[in-house]
């Protein structure tokens, strides 16, 4: 016989163990080195592998059995089963439906599937909720409230010189971006909402645009309280007290129904443009939000929704910044057609005249 590894011979030379801890083991290792005869094909045969542990059975790691036998074994604890929620449940998907027959469009609050690499797949859920709030009849103005509400009591170069009263108010106590817009929604709402009471009229709407400024500033900014008080606004405004304002933001809020967070042209210029990156992206941002601030004076926009007007402010920034724009996802960003805004267009250039010359030709490749 050959002369065997030391390893080897000593496994074979070892007295054998007692009957009651034999085991098997592998042996393939002898037997490939010779020093033990072939395996015979009895015991391969099918009824002798039966008896074997399924081949998917793993064993324990040695050192696994090694930490068992110092860990007290504690009882089995049942898992719990997770909550099974309804197949239709379990099978939506956070994403973006297939698209409808609906031209996108059409300013559906349905969602509407997003193509633009850089929206995020949530951006959805946040359009829907805006939508569904720019709609909502309680929070709209009318858009002919001076004919049918106001008769001959103001007119449109009235509400315009109030408004710009109102920037001028917002500028002052350096309010948070937004104010204006949602303060102005507020005195379009309360003057679609009941007619001009006394034959002064210029200080009633000072004093309303006073308050309702307040209470947008409260609503955009909790620290304005800080900064911006009822005694204030009467000696900044000539009131002859500060309980004017108080009891007219009263006035306000209850007129209101204490609705006071749709959004506005603002909200949606932020919402178009929030993941603008690059600076001539932040210059259309910029420009986004002057035309839809200017726009605030034009009583024509009023029959618009918020969105449309943020839309249309979104598109001559883009054609102001670069008259080549080819619009790229714009009607995914903003579900508008730059076809469906013309009417927008055109009462928002009155407020921008000097950009005509420029837009205009631009413009003629969408329209």
């Amino acid at each position: 016989m050959e002369i065997m590894d030391p390893y080897t011979d000593e496994l074979l030379s070892a007295p054998p163990l007692p009957a009651a801890h034999q085991t098997e083991f592998d042996d393939d290792y002898l037997r490939a080195i010779g020093a033990l005869p072939a395996r015979s094909r009895a015991h391969c045969a099918p009824a002798a592998a039966a008896a074997l542990e399924p081949a998917s059975v793993m064993l324990p790691a040695p050192w696994d059995l090694f930490a068992a036998a110092h860990v007290i074994q504690q009882p089995a604890v049942e898992a719990p089963v997770p909550h099974q929620q309804p197949k239709q449940q379990r099978d939506r998907k956070r994403v973006a439906p297939a698209p409808d027959v609906t031209a996108a469009s059409d300013n559906s609050s349905a969602k509407r599937p997003r193509t633009c690499p850089w929206v995020p797949d949530y951006d959805a859920d946040i359009d829907v909720n805006l939508r569904e709030k720019e709609r909502n009849a309680r929070q709209q103005p009318s858009p002919d409230y001076l004919k049918t509400v106001q008769e001959d009591r103001m007119d449109e170069t009235t509400r315009a010189d109030l408004i710009t009263w109102m920037d001028d108010f917002t500028k002052h106590f350096v309010l948070a971006p937004g104010t204006l817009h949602r303060a102005v929604s507020y005195v379009d709402r309360v003057l679609s909402a009941r007619a001009l009471s006394t034959t002064d009229t210029d200080y009633e709407l000072r004093v309303l645009g006073a308050a309702a400024v307040f209470a947008a500033a409260k609503y955009e900014q909790r620290s304005t309280i800080r900064k911006l008080n009822a005694k204030d606004i009467a000696a900044y405004c000539g009131f002859t007290a500060g309980k004017e304002v108080t009891d007219m933001e009263r006035e306000v809020l209850a007129t209101l129904r204490y609705e006071l967070g749709g959004p506005t042209a603002h909200t949606f210029v932020d919402h178009f443009t929030r993941n603008s990156r690059g600076d001539r992206n932040m210059e259309i941002r910029r420009r986004a939000h002057e035309l839809a601030d200017a726009s605030l004076v034009e009583y024509g926009c009023l029959q618009f929704l918020p969105s449309a007007v943020a839309a249309t402010a979104l598109l001559l920034a883009r054609l102001m910044v670069n008259p080549a724009d080819k619009q790229e996802y714009f009607e995914d960003l903003t579900g508008y057609k730059p076809v469906d805004l013309i009417d927008g267009i055109h009462s928002m250039l009155r407020t921008n005249p000097n950009s005509r010359s420029v837009i205009l030709p631009a413009l003629s490749q969408y329209l």
